[in-house]
């Protein structure tokens, strides 16, 4: 026999909660007959229901925020973070390198700390960039060489030190656009100290070979994104004596909106022209839950040194905020083998590579703080492999209320998307079934798609003549079904046009590169008729088994525009990416989608973008 006074619960939503309370109450002798539907003892049940499930749910988000993994509050994830002693990376300053001109400049003649430059974006916006370090002008050449300049306004705050009283010990930055990595810390004696001597100090990520007399700080993040300074116990790092004036500099940034200027002009008078060596990069929001979540049990498994690539990534991501895809590879897998490296990819979140300052800058802090002493890094872009799409896509227009002009809209939009979604990163394969699939399932009138991809890389004329030659790695084998092509047939590898000249010395315009079928590549352009004429030879091989197109030092395309493209047909539809290789469809190119319609008379519509 059931025990009357026994609970049984069914759930914990309301509906559930309200019905265990009625069963509950029914099976008491006294209420037995009593009917909760009509009555007041409704609207009660009601309200114990509510609150029970009210509870229920609260006690179920207090024990997930107990979990890193399962916590969502930023709060919450970031305390759990700190227990293993990661510290979220907060706003990061947009940076540009300039070169200024300053006539009649000596090499005594300097910047100093805080020198303003305007930087104004293609919408007219305007951001404040300074100089965090000193710089000296090049007297030779009267310029200020390469100078690097942040976004951002540089902020002063003072505290005086008292180690007897918490709130007077650790110091709160009221301030959450900070970008922690422009701190800079000094201490001096007192409030009325005029000597002018303030010890310097710096920022320690770990507790590793700190001693008693460590001059260093450190950071934690709290409310709202903002941080909080404090110093160590005498044990663990130096800490101030009481009294002493701790003065904190610091920037206050945009982030990553100021990325992509180009424009500059300087707010210092007697400064002339500006070039700019790298537009502004780098700047990024502070990290996101997801980001914290993924890097924090990442950073404390690898205690703060890099062995394996999975260490080099969590280091990296750490270290470079704006990084969107990192790939780690070792020197032993490239051909020919480069032992003793690490090669990291890095795919930034704004632009296409890395500055040449922010590899330097990158690659020394993983040698110092991170690298085992017989592992070089090394910092590479990524090479991009752009897919070129043609669909000729079959649709019934008397069961939809889409004109054609809107389904190539859908269809084009889509290939893009599919695109952002599931390639743009490292290590992520193109498979054509997947492209076909999502296309077909876009409206109901479409009713199936003959698609097609061509690989196809963009090259520099000015890096190439560099180079003398270039290797082009598309990594993935191309279609080549026999030996040899007539007139009228399609080369599996194609080029845009340029100019060359000739083996007569004579400028020819409209030339563009064919490979033979037999692995060289020519220089062809076309006559009057339509035909192709022979304008150099040889001048390249193509390895149709690798994927690989070489060009040899005696090709020097002259251009107007620095950049011309290679195209091939793959053996396969499916493609594959190795080490630092990145497949798009490149928005850049109005030819990288190209889509056909017809209707089910096979009717075509003369539509194509």
């Amino acid at each position: 026999m059931a025990n009357k006074n026994s609970f049984n619960i069914i759930g914990l939503d309301f509906d559930e909660a309200k019905a265990s309370l009625k069963a509950f109450l029914e099976s008491q002798d006294t209420l037995k007959d009593y009917n909760f539907d009509g009555s007041v003892l409704s609207t009660i049940l009601d309200v114990l229901a509510y609150n029970t499930h009210y509870q229920a749910f609260y006690a179920n988000m207090v024990a997930n925020e107990m979990f890193l993994d399962s916590a969502v509050i930023r709060p919450s994830v970031v305390s759990h973070a700190k227990a293993l002693g990661y510290v979220p990376s907060s706003h990061r300053a947009a940076k540009a390198v300039l070169t200024v001109a300053a006539p009649g400049a000596s090499d005594s003649t300097y910047l100093t700390r805080g020198s303003e430059f305007i930087g104004t974006d293609l919408g007219g916006t305007q951001y404040r960039f300074v100089l965090l370090d000193t710089a000296y002008a090049n007297s030779q050449d009267d310029e200020f060489s390469e100078i690097e300049v942040h976004e951002g306004t540089l902020r002063r705050m003072s505290y005086v030190y008292d180690p007897a009283r918490k709130t007077s010990s650790v110091f709160l930055i009221p301030n959450n656009k900070i970008d922690t990595t422009s701190i800079r810390v000094r201490v001096k004696a007192s409030a009325t100290d005029n000597t002018g001597i303030e010890d310097k100090w710096t920022y320690a990520e770990s507790y590793i070979d700190l001693t008693p007399t460590s001059k260093v700080f450190f950071l934690q993040e709290k409310e709202y994104g903002m941080y909080e300074l404090f110093f160590g116990d005498n044990f663990l790092g130096k800490q101030p004596a009481a009294g002493n004036v701790v003065i904190i500099e610091y920037l206050e940034t945009n982030g990553d909106v100021a990325n992509g200027i180009e424009d500059f002009t300087s707010a210092v008078n007697g400064l002339g022209a500006i070039t700019v060596i790298s537009p502004s990069a780098g700047g990024s929001l502070p990290e996101s839950v997801n980001r914290i979540k993924f890097l924090a049990p990442r950073y404390y498994q690898s205690q703060s040194r890099a062995v394996t690539e999975n260490d080099y990534t969590s280091a990296v991501m750490k270290e470079y905020p704006n990084a969107d895809s990192v790939y780690v590879y070792g020197g032993e897998t490239i051909t020919p083998p480069q032992y003793g490296k690490v090669f990291i990819a890095i795919k930034p979140k704004s632009g296409s590579a890395l500055s040449v300052a922010d590899k330097v800058g990158l690659e020394e802090k993983l040698r110092k703080n991170r690298s085992i002493v017989t592992v070089t890094p090394e910092i590479v872009d990524a090479d991009y492999v752009d897919i070129v799409v043609d669909s000729l896509v079959t649709f019934d227009s008397s069961i939809t209320s889409y004109g054609a002009g809107t389904i190539k809209s859908l269809i084009v939009a889509y290939i893009y998307t599919h695109s952002s979604t599931f390639l743009e990163a490292f290590s992520s394969n193109m498979y054509l079934s997947k492209l076909v699939q999502g296309i077909n399932s876009l409206d109901t009138s479409i009713l199936g798609n003959e698609t097609n991809i061509l690989l196809r890389k963009t090259v520099n004329t000015s890096k190439l003549l560099a180079a003398k030659g270039i290797a082009l790695e598309f990594k993935n084998p191309f279609k080549h079904e026999y030996d040899g092509y007539s007139q009228d047939q399609e080369p599996i590898l194609g080029s845009s046009t340029f100019a060359h000249i000739d083996n007569s010395g004579t400028l020819i315009s409209d030339v563009s590169a064919i490979d033979d079928g037999y692995g060289n590549i020519n220089l062809i352009t076309t006559d009057e008729k339509g035909r192709r004429v022979m304008i150099y030879e040889k001048i390249g091989t193509v390895d149709y088994e690798k994927g690989v197109v070489n060009f040899k030092s005696n090709f020097a395309p002259v251009s107007s525009n620095s950049l011309f493209t290679i195209t091939v047909q793959p053996k396969n539809d499916d493609i594959f990416v190795f080490e630092n290789k990145i497949l798009r469809v490149n928005r850049g190119y109005a030819d990288s989608v190209r889509v056909s319609l017809q209707t089910q008379t096979n009717r075509k519509q003369s539509i194509r973008g």
